[in-house]
């Protein structure tokens, strides 16, 4: 056999082999749900590696800041709480369904990591895993609010906000096919809006002042960790929606404290 054939029949076994990788190998490893041996040591390295890489190892400009821990335990509770828990600890709604499961803060593993490299983490979000990208969502200020709020879980000096869950009968009333309002109700409920603010703006966040419903604060975000939804996220026609089912929330007697 001649070297030349020989390289032919090697180059074709290893377009063979890359195609059994992509089409039997990658579908499986993406459907799979336990880890295989090593695959979370090797999992939890890279994480480690690429974000201090590219994060760095900068302290925190905010970390002793009180009024950005009280935005970051704001900004946490609405976008971080439904996976990682309100303690931290991974046990949110979410967290031990998704695969690799939420990251639990507590762990010696996340203390070691710096507060560059939970920022980048936050704001770029991780490739094949369910952690989102905030980059869009949150500034570079909220972001290491939240950083500063997640330093506090991992000491236990954090008190986590009480956010009321949605009763049925609320969930029932989002109907995006009856009225203004009700479209109103699934937009919010959609957003995760009733994450920090309460199924009826009950909940601390600028809908418990009663009187002071600015959807402006949709578009432009604020300091208190409210994140910018674009209309790339909601349209004005949804913005407006949004805007009938807060309004109701003013007629709602507050409960007393």
């Amino acid at each position: 056999m001649s070297k030349r054939r020989s390289v032919y029949i090697a180059a074709l076994g290893a377009i063979v082999a890359l195609l059994l990788v992509f089409v039997l190998a990658l579908p499986l490893a993406l459907a799979h749900r336990q880890d295989l041996p090593l695959e979370r040591v090797y999992g939890d390295a890279a994480v480690s590696v690429v974000s201090r890489v590219l994060g760095g190892d900068a302290a925190n400009p905010l970390a002793n800041d009180p009024r950005a821990l009280a935005s970051g335990r704001t900004a946490y509770t609405g976008s971080c709480a439904v996976c990682h828990g309100a303690k931290g600890d991974g046990r949110g709604a979410f967290g031990p369904t998704t695969y690799p499961d939420a990251t639990d803060f507590t762990s010696a593993a996340a203390k070691e990591k710096t507060d560059a490299q939970l920022f980048w983490i936050v704001k770029n979000g991780l490739g094949f895993t369910a952690m989102p990208a905030f980059g869009s969502q949150y500034k570079d200020a909220d972001i290491w609010a939240m950083v500063a709020y997640i330093r506090a879980l991992q000491r236990g000096t954090a008190s986590a906000l009480v956010i009321p869950e949605p009763s049925l009968a609320q969930l029932d009333a989002a109907d995006l096919s009856v009225s203004r309002q009700t479209r109103g109700a699934a937009i919010y409920f959609a957003l995760g809006c009733h994450l920090c603010h309460g199924p009826e703006g009950n909940a601390p966040g600028d809908l418990s002042i009663r009187g002071r419903i600015e959807t402006e604060i949709v578009r432009r975000g604020s300091a208190q960790g409210m994140p910018a939804y674009g209309k790339d996220v909601i349209t004005d026609a949804e913005l407006a929606d949004l805007e009938s089912y807060l309004l109701r929330f003013a007629a709602i007697p507050s409960s007393p404290d």
